[in-house]
């Protein structure tokens, strides 16, 4: 009998045969039998490698900020599972959960689900339980046969697109486009934010009928005034009307400003359903907040966590490193599971670090440190590196060792994030 979070979440991990499995059929048939198969409110869903986060942030912080009750369904999750699905912005509690999770045990019988298709199913049963104003859901991976996708989006978000989870999707951006794709829908608008989209998302919109907006085509953003190499503000355009003049997004980065750009044109897209004021656009900008993100986590020395696992975030990442840099040195507190791009994501760090800390992953997909520091060499890392046990011991010699105007940025996986996070949670 499960009566706790904790013991359904455990359960669930061993319920299906692989932790990915693709397709609607199963998922689609215990949503049939639970009767939420069509939902009464708008749905949004944001799809993308990177950025998909953020513009859901940023999207719930300005619904919410015109007094709308949104739905958000992210994975995954950093601390607590309860994140991922958050009503009015605030974390789902554990008995709501175990209560969508008894209705959907219930109603499967049978029928095998993943961890993920037990979460996306107790999402939309609590949107419906609250009757939300809006729900927004991210894709888990690629589109078209995700979860989320059952869904019919009323409007739809496509961010950054780039190569990630190659054994699902594929090594190819244009097929990679094309899977993102499946998240649109015949005479529904949707927003691409890729400032170098694939040709595929302009072909599969005009096969499937949406209506694409393009970022460089539709919309844009430009900043003439600069402060510490950032945009003191910037200017949002849509096609040929005034440009929108809004204050720099709270999300750190001046790649959050193409994910803004995008948020902002589906919510001009989507003013006949859920109108918004320009203030409030501004104002959901400047409060939004997704953790993980360029998040400054500690002071003396700064501890910054990025959860840049990929060659397009890792690029984002360095981009800020060189635009922000630390008075003192700069740390790497490093981990990669073995499946991803290793050489793409530390070619565009490979020197912003004065000196690399590596440390273990738990799963069959982690390299060792060993692994990763010969890795680091084969791939021309000159910058000390140092093996470590655990994160702990590691969090606790960097700040011994490191002086107040130094900065540790801790980034490679989710799994870094989190494990940085949970530490420093310890011992506060």
């Amino acid at each position: 009998m499960k009566r706790t979070l904790a013991e359904w979440l455990e359960w669930q991990e061993q319920l299906h045969l692989s932790s990915i499995d693709l397709g609607l059929d199963r998922v689609g048939e215990v949503a049939n039998r639970l009767q939420l198969t069509s939902l009464s409110m708008p749905v949004i869903t944001v799809a993308g490698t990177n950025g998909k986060g953020s513009c859901v942030a940023m999207l719930d912080s300005i619904y919410r900020t015109a007094s709308y009750q949104t739905g958000c369904y992210t994975s995954p999750h950093l601390i607590h599972y309860n994140e991922r699905i958050c009503i009015g912005g605030k974390p789902a509690s554990d008995a709501d959960i175990c209560e969508a999770f008894v209705a959907i045990d219930k109603a499967r019988d049978s029928i095998s689900l993943t961890y993920f298709e037990f979460g996306t199913l107790a999402a939309a049963y609590l949107f419906r339980k609250y009757a939300v104003d809006v729900a927004i859901f991210e894709v888990g991976l690629g589109g078209r046969l995700d979860a989320v996708n059952l869904w019919d989006a009323a409007i739809a978000l496509i961010s950054n697109i780039d190569i990630d989870h190659i054994d699902w999707l594929g090594d190819d951006r244009e097929q990679i486009g094309i899977e993102k794709a499946g998240i649109m829908r015949n005479g529904h608008p949707v927003i691409c934010g890729d400032p170098t989209p694939t040709n595929s998302i302009k072909q599969e919109a005009d096969r499937i009928g949406a209506k694409l907006l393009q970022l460089g085509k539709d919309f844009s953003w430009q900043s003439s005034d600069t402060a510490d190499n950032l945009p003191a503000q910037w200017l949002y355009q849509l096609n040929d009307a005034d440009p929108m003049a809004l204050p720099l997004p709270a999300l750190r980065g001046r790649f959050q400003l193409n994910n803004a750009s995008a948020v902002v044109s589906l919510v001009q897209a989507f003013q006949n359903t859920l109108a918004v004021s320009d203030d409030e656009i501004a104002r959901g900008l400047q409060s939004a907040s997704v953790i993980g993100r360029l998040q400054k986590l500690g002071e003396s020395p700064e501890i910054l966590a990025d959860v840049a696992h990929n060659p397009q975030s890792a690029a984002a990442l360095a981009d800020f490193l060189t635009e922000t840099p630390a008075q003192g040195k700069t740390i790497a507190l490093f981990s990669a599971l073995a499946d991803k791009d290793l050489a793409g994501i530390v070619g565009p760090l490979a020197d912003k670090f004065d000196s690399w800390h590596l440390i273990p992953l738990e799963g069959p997909r982690a390299r060792t440190p060993q692994q990763l520091s010969q890795n680091l060499r084969d791939l021309g890392i000159t910058a000390p590196i140092e093996i470590h046990s655990d994160i702990n011991s590691t969090l606790i010699t960097l700040q011994n060792m490191l002086n107040y105007k130094d900065r540790v940025v801790a980034f490679g996986s989710f799994l870094v994030v989190s494990g940085v996070m949970h530490s420093l949670r310890e011992a506060e």
